[in-house]
């Protein structure tokens, strides 16, 4: 079929200018003090939100960069639930840094893909190195340090604190980081089951305040009673999971029987089926059951027996639901009737009717398990429903980002390649692995202390250049100079606050990781042409980092509430990963077409209609 074809030939400006438009956007509801962002369409709807993916998914982006930088955004969010503002920051700099090395040259897009290739060789090969020698000893560990292999709470309030703040208000974040917290401590702390099972371990409640969300002991099961009978609220309860109808298929409306014979025929399948039917419910009687619930739903004449025997039926339960409920009762889901044993029956403290808002629902008990906490689910209420889900999406990233903060550790190189590092800032871990449940001061703590290590990376691969470091110096500066984009504009609106976080990050350093400033540094400090800040009066403070390295985590001063925060160092790490790779991808593009078949197949519809 012939086509219009329109090519439009990308130069590194052009890319620039879309990532622009797309970090413009970003920048309004960037960091802690960020505003949210109100999105009206033509039918009246509005949507109010600080989460990053969900501003760049509201956008109409039509450009096809800009619909690859998207969905670059939101797969990097899917997996690690955070750092999509940030992702479009970082890409912008990454991009303006390209662009200050490649102007003058004569092939600036050759120049240019040469630098996004050289990067992402950097990321891969060098940069966890940098972060665990340089970035991972000044911060502090999840494990508590008096007891091995558990959480520490207190350090795991202050990164979901500091999470939540840049997704929903101040007054929604506090209230959901508690709930959260203690969400996970009724788990034993365990990120990752609960992350897992987030679509059953929690319930939305809309038209009532924030501050009305809750948890509640016990698994919520989102159906309600089909059978009238009460259940007593005393005591265990025998509970059975069916996945198939209890009436036999013969006598469900819809079937079509051929017989032969006179009606008798008919009349003695009914009677056959009718007394399996009674046969069912004289085992459930038999195994103590009282309490039915069923994928499927079920006939009027399985709901009339169940009362009658005295056992109570939720129909249409959800997937879901019925999973994490076999799951937490350790019962198997009965899928053929001829075969009925014990490992099918559950045992349950308590069945109750619960009403959410203008739902009914039931909420079940369960022992407590010798590997885990007592069972608890999360209620969520929030006046409109779009509050509710801004909510719900912003717990749901936070259990993301702990999984990956939880997650595996990123092996490194061998440390004979860290020849720019000082003796003396080695810590008792592996040297070859970047330990996981690493955080991290918020505040640019992370981007001031990766900054200053790559310009020392700079420095000494200059001394050991080779042909196969012909890039390092050069992209390892790049980097740190993008990376700065971050805390300039955490502290855009007070520019001195910049300057003493950067300086107190740097006397840090100086006191425990024994390393001298090159000279790039104090020239970043000055470069807006302000005086230069004394370190010692940063407004920041020392606290102990529990890493057993004699290393002190830096601490600098945010300009919120949640300036005790932390952030995930593994998080930022898959961050500039994914950026790197996604500018790689934008640099690859030589050429846009757009193609225009409207005219054709209006063409070829009119030659099929003649």
């Amino acid at each position: 079929m012939g086509m219009r074809l329109q090519p439009q030939c990308l130069q590194l400006d052009s890319v620039l200018q879309t990532v622009s438009v797309l970090e413009a956007v970003i920048r309004r509801s960037f960091g802690p003090d960020g505003g949210q962002v109100l999105f009206t369409r033509d039918t009246g709807q509005t949507l109010l939100t600080r989460h990053g993916t969900r501003i760049l998914s509201a956008l109409r982006v039509e450009h096809p960069l800009a619909r690859m930088v998207v969905e670059c955004v939101r797969r990097h969010s899917s997996v690690t639930g955070d750092g999509s503002k940030t992702f479009v920051l970082l890409l912008a700099s990454l991009l303006r840094e390209i662009q200050k090395h490649t102007r003058k040259a004569p092939w600036e897009g050759a120049g240019a893909k040469r630098l996004a290739e050289a990067l992402l060789v950097f990321g891969l090969d060098e940069l966890s190195d940098v972060i665990t020698v340089g970035v991972a000893p000044h911060g502090s560990s999840l494990s508590d340090t008096h007891n091995p292999g558990q959480t520490d709470t207190h350090t795991l309030c202050r990164l979901l604190s500091a999470f939540l703040h840049t997704r929903i208000s101040p007054t929604h974040a506090e209230i959901i980081s508690q709930l959260t917290c203690e969400l996970l401590s009724h788990w034993s702390c365990n990120g990752d089951f609960v992350n897992e099972h987030f679509p059953a371990l929690h319930t939305a409640v809309s038209g009532f305040p924030i501050g009305c969300s809750r948890l509640l002991e016990g698994q919520v099961i989102h159906a309600d009673f089909s059978t009238p009978l009460p259940l007593r609220d005393h005591g265990p309860i025998r509970a059975l999971v069916v996945t198939e109808p209890l009436e036999p298929s013969l006598l469900i409306g819809g079937t079509v029987l051929e017989l032969g014979g006179a009606n008798r025929g008919i009349e003695s399948v009914c009677v056959r089926s009718g007394r399996g039917l009674e046969s069912v419910c004289v085992i459930l009687q038999h195994l103590g059951v009282s309490l039915l619930l069923s994928s499927v739903r079920q006939s009027e004449a399985v709901l009339a027996a169940a009362g009658r025997y005295g056992v109570c039926v939720l129909e249409c339960v959800c997937e879901d639901d019925l999973t994490f409920f076999s799951l937490l009762s350790g019962a198997q889901p009965v899928s053929d009737w001829a075969v009925i044993g014990q490992e099918h029956v559950a045992t349950v403290t308590f069945c109750r009717p619960l009403v959410l808002g203008a739902h009914r629902y039931v909420n079940v008990g369960f022992p407590k398990p010798e590997d885990r906490g007592r069972p608890h689910s999360l209620v969520v209420c929030g006046l409109t429903e779009g509050q509710t889900e801004q909510s719900v999406c912003a717990v749901r990233d936070a259990l993301h980002m702990l999984h990956t903060t939880w997650g595996t550790t990123h092996r490194t190189r061998a440390t004979d390649r860290t020849v720019y590092t000082d003796t003396d800032t080695h810590t008792d871990t592996d040297p070859d692995v970047m330990e996981p449940c690493r955080v991290i001061s918020v505040g640019g703590t992370f981007e001031f202390l990766l900054h200053h290590t790559l310009l020392q990376h700079t420095h000494a691969n200059k001394d050991i250049h080779t042909p196969s470091h012909l890039d390092t110096p050069a992209v390892s500066g790049m980097l740190a100079e993008a990376l700065l984009i971050v805390p300039r504009q955490i502290y855009s609106h007070s520019p001195r606050r910049y300057l003493e976080a950067h300086a107190h990050t740097l006397s840090c350093i100086r006191k425990h990781g024994n390393s001298p400033d090159p000279p790039e540094t104090s020239a970043v400090l000055a470069a807006d042409g302000s005086n230069m800040v004394q370190a010692d009066t940063g407004s920041g403070s020392m606290s102990g980092s529990g890493s057993g390295s004699g290393v002190k985590e830096v601490s600098v001063g945010s300009s919120s509430g949640s300036s005790s925060g932390v952030e995930s160092v593994s998080c930022k790490y898959q961050l500039i990963l994914a950026v790197l790779q996604c500018l790689r991808s934008l640099l690859s593009v030589d050429t846009v077409l757009h193609t225009n078949t409207s005219h054709t197949c209006q063409r070829e519809e009119e030659e099929d209609g003649d």
